[in-house]
């Protein structure tokens, strides 16, 4: 983990000299948004807040089980549209549930229905959501290599109703018998207009929002197997080409 700690560290002494948009307001989804340190360049766009707690990530190899919380979503207050019908909103929050289990069962840990000594408790939410409904809806296209689900149909069905403007995906990482924080997090992407801040429209396709979802997956996916091994076969859980070589189905 010597290498991705001293990224890390790189990554945040440029802050002392690169400029970066003040974050909007926190959503009040996560529990704590003081121990989140100032944002850095996300490696699929956008920027991530990302905390780890000390010891955390030795922590962790005793968790042989996961815990998976229904997805919050909430809307941004500034969203151009506002409707969206419930159905809507719990695909968006299906397709990222559905994701970060099916990661985690490939890598072999068991999806746990209640807190244990060996359960991790993860909960995640979309927050910041703006949407804008279309004015026609386009014929349904599926990226080629992905591989249709229900989550993914689900997540496919929404963004043929509505341009996503923006969103954060949040998440909290703790002990599911002690509720000890272990890490947690902000990843946001697309942003909406804003002349007076100089911010420019950045809507995002199904294929980013499928990608920040599963990058976040992978990520958790990462320093759960990273936990586990040895110093000399840990691998940099930043950097998505070292995680897709690693992250085999396993028996």
């Amino acid at each position: 983990m010597r290498h991705e700690t001293t990224r890390q560290l790189a990554l945040l002494t440029l802050l002392a000299v690169l400029p970066f948009a003040v974050p909007a307001a926190d959503s009040g989804f996560l529990n704590d948004y003081s121990k989140l340190p100032a944002p850095v360049s996300g490696e699929d766009g956008g920027t991530d807040r990302i905390y780890i707690a000390p010891g955390a990530t030795e922590r962790i190899a005793k968790y042989d089980a996961v815990m998976v919380d229904q997805p919050e979503v909430f809307l941004s207050p500034n969203s151009p549209y506002k409707g969206a019908k419930p159905d809507d909103l719990k695909a968006i929050a299906g397709a990222v549930r559905a994701e970060i289990i099916k990661t985690l069962q490939d890598g072999g840990y068991k999806i746990a229905d209640a807190p244990g000594a060996n359960v991790l408790y993860v909960r995640p939410a979309i927050t910041d959501l703006a949407l804008e409904k279309k004015g026609r809806r386009l014929l349904a296209y599926t990226p080629i290599g992905f591989v249709l689900n229900a989550g993914v149909k689900a997540l496919q069905d929404l963004m043929q109703k509505y341009d996503v403007v923006g969103m954060n995906f949040e998440a909290e990482l703790s002990d599911s018998t002690t509720n000890e924080l272990l890490g947690s997090g902000v990843m946001k992407r697309g942003a909406m207009k804003d002349k007076a801040a100089g911010v420019k429209e950045q809507r995002l396709t199904f294929d980013e929002v499928n990608k920040t979802i599963e990058s976040y997956s992978s990520r958790l996916r990462c320093r759960l197997d990273n936990s586990k091994l040895a110093a000399d076969k840990k691998i940099n859980c930043l950097d998505p080409k070292a995680r897709a070589t690693a992250a085999k189905p396993k028996a």
